[in-house]
């Protein structure tokens, strides 16, 4: 139904009476039929204004026939008026073109480029057919809105660039490296009496991938300005808390210190406070704290004075009996007390202080000593020292070097031996020592022996034998199986083989050890009571032309009651070989006995 029916149908209707019901509707109708009557107008208004700009243009065009529009520029730089020639010249002068030097920007600072370091190149030809272009090509509407434009001098064209952007960034990286610095934190220093402050300082990071932004959008501007983007780093540690921490340094050395004892007075110089003062930054803050080990070395003195060692007492062996040397207290400086007492009062002013001395007593004490005194001969062991090929008196002063090195050791309930912590580093002779099935010279030679010897007698007095490793070949002053071997290792220690073995018993546990003019080294250890007894054997399980396989067995009472029988350990010893390279059969020799 048109707008004209509805017109019809609303006379009829009121020629019936039905005006009242439908004057909203009829109102409605003569509404839209100004609008249709105003659509009606649009189409051809809209057909003259699209022919008057095209004749405004065309005869626009005329007037700027074969030169570029007026109000057209690129990058700034005014172009119209101008013939192509002539733009292409002004575009091509690097002191009137467009991004012939790009600028970095810092605030006030100011970073400039060549367009060729920065990686553009503008293309003059290109950018000139662009400004050409402006207000004649495109839609009728799209060129008289470049003419509209140019009219206002705002017709700005976006140049034709050829940009190599990792050129650029490799310049915008170089300008960061210059740019950026760490922050500088605040501190603390003291030299002598002096405290020193060094105040807080911004650090700075440019923001690479923001700049190179920013580059892009410069050039697509054809403005040769960019900024650099960056921020500021804050240090962690101001000046306000440097200062604040320097005034607690110089109120802690405002004067000389005086520690008073029973034994003397001792000074303290502001420059030695100095020196017992640690300065360090931590989240935020500049600690100045009391340094506990450079204080000690500031009163040498006192420490003498007042700190004297006290004397553990042990274990001699006088007429085969045991008897206890006596202990000695010492006396000490009550060290948590003092460093209390100056941690609280130094920053306060505090000047004098009460040095307080407490007794030291040793580890083991005379009455200690006497209650665990080793009583009774736990084991025993020997070997024959006559029975190597290697008799010089090199070897046999080695043995009693590390013998001696042994020889009075006590052990605390539940403490471990090591061999290698007792006889390392001593000033041993070359002598005869096997390596790989071979003699050759090394220096100390007859270590083992000595270590055997120790670790049978550890065995038959039912210690712990927590580390054994067996030698490479048989040997004749010991039965394969009940043998020890020690190695120091490299010169780093790598590879070193030690015997070690635990005091499991309730007392304390003196080791003996020494050479005898009668050929023996003899091991014992002496301790309390323990009930124990030890029987050990081996025997041999194969042999071959190039090795033998030993077994070695243990059998271990305690109060008659047997407690451990069985396979201590199985050890495969490799052949010897001569002075000539001939292999020594491994049955050549008889092995030694058990119990030598």
């Amino acid at each position: 139904m048109t707008v004209w029916d509805t017109e019809k149908k609303t006379t009829q209707r009121k020629a019936k009476g039905e005006f009242d019901r439908f004057a909203t509707y009829r109102w409605g109708a003569t509404a839209g039929s100004a609008w249709v009557r105003v659509r009606r107008l649009v189409g051809p208004l809209t057909i003259v204004l699209c022919a008057v700009a095209s004749l405004l243009v065309a005869l626009d065009s005329g007037v700027d026939a074969g030169v570029i529009h007026r109000g057209v520029s690129v990058g700034g730089v005014d172009l119209g008026g101008k013939t192509p020639e002539e733009a292409g010249e002004i575009l091509g002068d690097p002191e009137r073109g467009v991004l012939g030097e790009i600028v970095l920007e810092r605030g006030p600072e100011r970073f400039p480029f060549s367009g060729e370091e920065m990686g553009v190149d503008l293309d003059v030809a290109g950018t000139v057919d662009r400004a050409y272009a402006a207000g004649r090509e495109g839609s009728v509407t799209e060129r008289f809105g470049d003419r509209v434009r140019a009219a206002f001098g705002a017709a700005s064209v976006a140049p034709k660039v050829d940009y190599r952007p990792k050129v650029a960034k490799a310049k915008v990286e170089g300008l960061a490296a210059r740019l950026n610095e760490e922050p500088r934190e605040a501190s603390v220093s003291i030299e002598g009496a002096e405290v020193g402050v060094v105040g807080a300082r911004e650090g700075y990071e440019v923001d690479v991938p923001a700049t190179m932004a920013n580059l892009a959008t410069a050039l697509e501007a054809a403005t040769g300005e960019v900024e650099v983007a960056g921020r500021k780093l804050e240090p962690s540690v101001l000046t306000p808390e440097a200062e604040e921490s320097a005034e607690k340094a110089r109120a802690a050395m405002s004067g000389t210190v005086v520690f008073m004892a029973a034994a003397g007075q001792w000074d303290l110089a502001p420059a030695q406070i100095g020196r017992s003062l640690d300065v360090t930054a931590r989240e935020g803050e500049i600690l100045v704290e009391v340094d506990r080990d450079r204080l000690r070395e500031s009163l040498p003195e006192m420490y003498a004075a007042l700190a004297v060692q006290p004397v553990e007492s042990g274990y001699e062996m006088n007429g085969g009996e045991v008897t206890v040397t006596p202990g000695q207290s010492g006396k000490a400086i009550d060290e948590e007390a003092l460093f209390a007492d100056l941690e609280q009062g130094l920053f306060e002013g505090q000047r004098e202080y009460e040095v307080p001395v407490v007794t030291d007593e040793p580890e083991l004490t005379t009455a200690r000593a006497e209650e665990l005194k080793p009583t009774e001969l736990l084991g025993r062991y020997r070997t024959d020292y006559t029975l190597t090929s290697d008799k010089s008196a090199e070897r046999v002063e080695n043995l009693r070097m590390s013998s001696n090195a042994i020889d009075g050791m006590v052990l605390a309930p539940g403490e471990t031996f090591s061999m290698i912590e007792n006889v390392a580093g001593l000033d041993y002779n070359a002598s005869k020592v096997i390596v790989d099935g071979k003699e050759t010279l090394a220096d100390g030679g007859g270590l083992c022996q000595v270590t055997s010897t120790l670790y049978m007698a550890a065995n038959y007095a039912g210690l712990d034998v927590t580390e054994r490793s067996p030698h490479y070949a048989q040997l004749p002053y010991i039965r394969p199986g009940l043998d020890a071997t020690v190695w120091f290792g490299d010169e780093n220690g790598a590879g070193a083989l030690d015997m070690k073995f635990r005091n499991t018993s309730d007392g304390y546990v003196l080791i003996r050890e020494y050479v005898s003019d009668d050929g023996y080294i003899y091991a014992e250890v002496w301790g309390r009571p323990t009930g124990r007894e030890v029987e050990m054997g081996s025997r041999r399980v194969a042999l071959t032309p190039y090795s033998a396989t030993w077994v070695t067995r243990q059998r271990v009472t305690e109060d008659g009651e047997v407690v451990y029988d069985g396979v201590l350990h199985e050890d495969t010893y490799g052949a010897l070989e001569s002075e000539n390279g001939e292999v020594i059969p491994m049955d050549a020799f008889e092995p030694a006995p058990v119990n030598p």
